[in-house]
């Protein structure tokens, strides 16, 4: 199950409404700075987590002067069938919808204080629920009440730029490190020297055992009974310390640190150390058996905002496998001015949208055009130009050389030279625009695209305009 698509109205700095289609795996957000890409993540927060004392402010998070509501409306699919059919979650039934060939649910949070008549009655709706599209009734519902059990439909992990790292280095069941030592503690129970830890605590607190725990709580019972038998008649009591499950043990956790300084609690150390710490867990968890562990059937969705911070290339590029290994299981999205996480791009299983300028200049390309010259990870002038809007020579010379080997195919030529191409450009509606001046004899009408080749490929040459 995953998100399949957002749509943000009045957030921040989008103005009217914006979609955004998502993929069930990896999804990379790039572009210029302010230009929305952590707003998007943001706002799914917003419909699933809800406002707070402390997040989503209307001040900070509505859009200033804005003609209407905020309102974000989110369409989940890929197993919605499933998640109505457990108990929890039955209400929604009749919520479920066909669209495109998904069986689609469509929530949305709105500023907007309305009524809305729902089952014969009027109910009040503002931004505290969460409401449910009714396909037949045609409108948006609340039927969840309070938003418990909307937080309960995905386990968010958001690791934001501006955060403590220490905040997710967290042994909570919904956070990555949580579910490695869930998934260490279910293979930890079956062993012997849990039931040795089972046989030690029967003992300690049997009471047929002389001296147990239990032995000495019984003084204490007998004495409440006493007093309870003289003013409310006649009972037995006994306390009961039975074995705590193993996920008790697991809250008391802490990990520590030995860098060389001495063992410290992880929060103890430097916010660089605890990032890199924290990106680690992320990278294990993506290798280890946890991911295909059922005794945690809620989706992980796996949120990064510039993860690059603090990692040197070569550790980026191993950060990009391992989220895309992630991105197999659950869906990940990831906020990036980093070029060696995007050569971690498949345009078969990824999605990749560029942002770039703001408010009525912005600009929205979900691109799916990677991968220009087959298959693989996209080229870096590739990657720079269409993610970043860098005009590098490589992607100059690549598109070049990319022209060049599809005339040899078309023409069966063993070797298309200059003017060859330059003829072609023409023919496809390129005019012969600029001067090319080899020497002071040798000048020569040429397109624009051989125009820079040529000027890329002999700097020497100073008869000739940049």
């Amino acid at each position: 199950m995953h998100i399949k698509s957002v749509t943000v109205q009045n957030v921040k700095s989008f103005r009217d409404q914006h979609r955004f289609d998502l993929e069930p795996g990896v999804n990379f957000f790039v572009g210029d700075n302010n230009s929305g890409k952590s707003t998007v993540l943001e706002a799914l927060l917003f419909v699933f987590q809800g406002p707070s004392a402390t997040q989503f402010l209307p001040e900070k998070f509505y859009c200033s002067d804005a003609a209407g509501p905020t309102r974000v409306v989110v369409d989940i699919a890929g197993g919605t069938d499933t998640l109505v059919n457990q108990d929890k979650f039955s209400v929604l039934k009749d919520f479920v919808f066909e669209n495109g060939g998904d069986h689609i649910l469509r929530l949305e949070r709105s500023s907007e204080d309305r009524t809305v008549i729902q089952s014969g009655k009027k109910k009040d709706v503002g931004v505290k629920a969460v409401c449910f599209w009714h396909p037949e009734r045609e409108q948006f519902e609340n039927v969840t009440g309070i938003d418990a059990k909307v937080k309960a439909i995905f386990d968010f992990e958001a690791v934001w730029a501006d955060a403590h790292p220490s905040e997710h280095i967290d042994f909570a069941s919904n956070k990555t490190l949580g579910r490695l030592l869930d998934s260490s503690f279910g293979r930890f129970v079956e062993t012997d020297r849990w039931k040795a830890l089972a046989d030690a605590h029967e003992k300690a607190f049997s009471l047929d055992e002389e001296g147990s725990f239990f032995a000495e709580t019984k003084t204490l019972a007998d004495g409440i009974k006493k007093l309870v038998d003289e003013q409310y008649g006649q009972a037995n009591y006994r306390f009961d310390f039975g074995l705590p499950d193993a996920s008790v043990f697991k809250k008391q956790g802490r990990l520590h640190v030995d860098d060389g300084a001495g063992e410290t609690p992880v929060d103890g150390k430097g916010t660089g150390m605890q990032r890199a710490i924290a990106l680690g867990i992320i990278q294990y968890y993506a290798r280890s058996g946890a991911l295909l562990d059922d005794n945690n059937p809620t989706p992980l969705i796996l949120m990064l905002d510039e993860p690059e911070t603090w990692l040197h290339p070569t550790a980026q590029l191993k950060l990009g496998d391992a989220l895309s290994r992630i991105g197999e299981r659950e869906q990940v999205f990831i906020v990036t001015h980093s070029p060696y996480l995007i050569r971690k791009f498949d345009s078969v299983n990824h999605l990749l949208t560029v942002l770039s300028g703001q408010g009525s200049e912005r600009r929205i390309d979900p691109s799916t055009k990677f991968g220009l010259f087959g298959s693989g990870e996209p080229t870096w002038g590739e990657i720079n130009y269409r993610a970043f809007e860098v005009f590098s020579n490589d992607f100059h010379n690549e598109l070049y050389g990319h022209i060049q080997r599809h005339i040899e195919k078309e023409k069966k030529m063993n070797s298309a030279q200059e003017k060859v191409i330059d003829d072609y450009l023409c023919e496809s509606g390129i005019t012969k625009s600029k001067t090319w001046r080899r020497n002071e004899n040798q000048i020569y009408p040429r397109t624009l695209p051989v125009y820079v080749r040529n000027s890329i490929h002999h700097p020497e040459n100073r008869l000739n305009d940049r």
